[in-house]
């Protein structure tokens, strides 16, 4: 019997009721017992069972009936149990369609910080530092990154080491560069990292077509632009998604017109 009791007592835990919620429970089944009888024949404290009496009686598993006698406790149909089954079930259906609308906008809060396809963001950089620093964030380039042509990373950052630090950095990065320039605005042989041309490609557009004096990379949905003359050096980064598609399809154009 005691065994039975204990595994009753299991079954009601799992039904997210107390220890003492399943004891008061269980007696009231006998029979309607007042505060003071589920009190003695529980041995919980009479305050508490007057807590625990009201917390049943939430859960419509308890209710209060009051004769000539007194004030009594009865417990309520055992398939009363069922019931709040059937609450959590449904209040986990409604959890279940909240979380599939709600995915979509965490995933995009995720990945983009909050703003939407329309929104947009502008850098600004200045100097040496600036420029490096714009190329560093270059580095997060997925894919591709193709770029209207000037000149070298030398030319940005006029430290041979640290153009070469960045061109290796590219090819560990995995993304490949399609280049377009002006003839005479690059050297032939810019670079003796084989990886890095073989990642490389390049084609020549006529100044007649589209004058090439500043660089602008295109990457990700980022639009950056360099610009310098002599010790003067500005850049700015537009990020926004529509941006980069439009400027990625005039890349595009004057690919295919280039030799």
């Amino acid at each position: 019997m005691l065994n039975n009791t204990n595994n009753t007592l299991q079954y009601l835990r799992a039904l997210n009721l107390s220890g003492d919620e399943s004891k008061l429970y269980l007696e009231l089944l006998k029979s309607p017992r007042s505060h003071l009888a589920l009190s003695r024949a529980t041995g919980i404290n009479r305050t508490k069972v007057y807590r625990l009496a009201d917390q049943l009686e939430k859960r419509s598993l308890v209710s209060t009936q009051t004769d000539d006698r007194g004030t009594h406790l009865v417990a309520a149909d055992p398939a009363t149990l069922e019931v709040a089954i059937i609450t959590e079930e449904e209040k986990l259906k409604s959890q279940r369609a909240a979380f599939r609308q709600l995915l979509p906008t965490l995933t995009d809060l995720q990945k983009n910080g909050g703003k939407s396809e329309d929104s947009f963001s502008v850098h600004t950089y200045e100097g040496v530092e600036g420029f490096k620093q714009m190329l560093w964030h270059e580095l997060k380039a997925k894919d591709e990154v193709v770029i209207f042509g000037s000149g070298t990373i030398e030319d940005l950052v006029p430290s041979v080491r640290w153009a070469e630090r960045h061109r290796r950095q590219s090819t560990e990065a995995g993304y490949k560069i399609r280049e377009l320039l002006n003839p005479g605005k690059k050297k032939e042989e810019f670079t003796k990292n084989t990886d890095f041309m073989a990642r490389y490609q390049k084609r020549m557009l006529s100044a007649d077509e589209v004058v090439l004096d500043h660089q602008v990379v295109i990457y990700n949905d980022t639009v950056a632009t360099f610009c310098w003359r002599g010790d003067q050096k500005v850049g700015y980064e537009v990020v926004n998604k529509a941006n980069n598609q439009m400027m990625r399809q005039i890349f595009d154009h004057y690919w295919k017109l280039s030799e």
